[in-house]
């Protein structure tokens, strides 16, 4: 089966350059192996970067339904005390089980949304097939636990020919530290690394396109390599208004405390 497989270029992980080259010789020679056993083989590197930079990271098989890898730290980053043995074994009850009502309904439009929408446009790429998605803001409360505000990166690491998934990563992080007190919860999906959908609770739907208009992303590329207001308005031959006007409602509409959180939110989304 491992043959018609499409096998995703590597260095389009979200990892550090270091880490993917890494992983990159190492998965070379794993790929007709299982996944259980392929994946094992990478634990200790993927544990690392996931210990460096406090995000949980985890490998999922959808076939199987069962965790391939899930870094030891689940503990320190989704605050859950249940053996990691349990965890492996129920966590896709316990996502379901321990979310807002309104976001564990999400998951079952996004199940819908992936049939309808991301696996038939999978299925007809001509090229490589490619799916990464990043959730904001998910309210994870384990049992006596403290909530936690997540974020979620995705990527379809094993794509079959009919644009099913079989393995995907996860890539989990605190980003309390980063958003408003109220900021809103919302998705974007990228397929074959240029359609883009998202999803906002105020919307409440999947929609073409980014969180961020094409002029908002232009603002915040400059922004991010310390351009103030008024080079940005002469450099996008806009009135300083405006692009305080764009700054303000990127911030209102992500949810981010400021505009340094939400360059790091958009990096950690692969939004810019």
């Amino acid at each position: 089966m491992m043959q018609d497989m499409e096998k995703p270029p590597m260095d389009e992980l979200p990892f550090h350059q270091d880490y993917v080259q890494m992983w990159q010789d190492m998965n070379r020679p794993v790929w007709d192996k299982d996944p259980g056993t392929k994946y094992s083989e990478l634990s200790k590197l993927i544990g690392q970067y996931a210990a460096l930079n406090n995000q949980f990271i985890s490998i999922f098989n959808t076939k199987t339904q069962s965790v391939e890898y899930m870094s030891p730290n689940y503990l320190d980053v989704l605050g859950y005390t249940c053996t990691e043995e349990d965890y492996k074994r129920w966590s896709t009850l316990y996502w379901m089980r321990d979310l807002p009502l309104a976001q564990s309904w999400f998951f079952v439009q996004m199940t819908l949304f992936f049939k309808n929408t991301v696996q038939p446009k999978l299925k007809a790429a001509q090229d490589k097939k490619a799916l990464t998605w990043y959730m904001h803001n998910f309210l994870l409360t384990p049992p006596n636990g403290q909530l936690h505000h997540i974020s979620l990166t995705g990527k379809g690491l094993e794509l079959m020919p009919d644009g099913s998934m079989l393995v995907m990563m996860l890539i989990i992080k605190d980003i309390k530290m980063l958003i408003k007190e109220n900021s809103p919860w919302w998705a974007e999906f990228t397929i074959n690394e240029n359609d883009r959908y998202v999803f906002h609770q105020n919307e409440k739907k999947f929609q073409k396109g980014s969180i961020l208009s094409k002029r908002e992303s232009e603002i915040l590329e400059l922004v991010k390599t310390g351009n103030d207001t008024k080079i940005i308005a002469e450099k996008l031959h806009i009135s300083p208004h405006t692009v305080d006007k764009h700054r303000k409602n990127m911030i209102e509409f992500t949810g981010a405390r400021d505009m340094s959180s939400l360059i790091q939110l958009c990096e950690i989304g692969k939004i810019i």
